[in-house]
């Protein structure tokens, strides 16, 4: 009997990790982690203040937000629907001393109402950023900033795109009108 509830809590877990990660995957993005040479640009596009609410949508293990938290007392939420990433930022934020500062939430960014932030941050796919766009405009304030790692927002203009010529990887900043 022991055997049997054995199997089957590994099957239920292998379920769980496994399904939240394909549903991530074709949502909005499979975890792919920035790069931690990327992150200081990240932060100084961001130019984030104390007042500042700044959301992380597919946060994946937390670097983005732990990187920023490290340098200002700002509120900073993450959103996550891949178990295991979601799991190692949690323990992460904590480990680290910032869970009063650092949110991680098990939830799908595009069932949440995002117009608490002052700047979000996002490393998603084309076609998660196409179906954010509206979004955007329907949720966010004037003067919010959004911030976008290797792909563009269709449609919108960016106020700056950060690709100094030694980087691949292009970094769009967005300012909501």
């Amino acid at each position: 009997m022991s055997g049997s509830i054995t199997a089957a809590a590994l099957f239920v877990g292998s379920v769980v990790v496994l399904g939240t990660a394909a549903y991530a995957g074709v949502k909005a993005a499979p975890w792919l982690p920035v790069f931690k040479k990327d992150i200081k640009r990240i932060i100084q596009l961001a130019d984030i203040h104390d007042s500042d609410v700044v959301y992380d949508l597919g946060s994946g293990d937390g670097r983005v937000l732990i990187g920023m938290a490290h340098n200002s007392t700002a509120t900073f939420c993450g959103y996550e629907v891949s178990f295991l990433p979601y799991l190692w930022s949690r323990l992460n934020i904590l480990l680290l001393g910032l869970s009063r500062q650092v949110e991680i939430r098990f939830a799908d960014f595009y069932q949440r109402d995002l117009g608490q932030a002052t700047v979000i941050f996002c490393f998603l796919t084309p076609k998660a950023m196409a179906k954010l766009g509206p979004k955007f405009k329907r949720e966010l304030k004037p003067g919010t900033k959004v911030i976008s790692y290797s792909f563009a927002i269709p449609e919108w203009v960016p106020t700056t795109v950060n690709k100094p010529s030694d980087q691949r990887i292009p970094i769009y900043m967005y300012e909501v009108s």
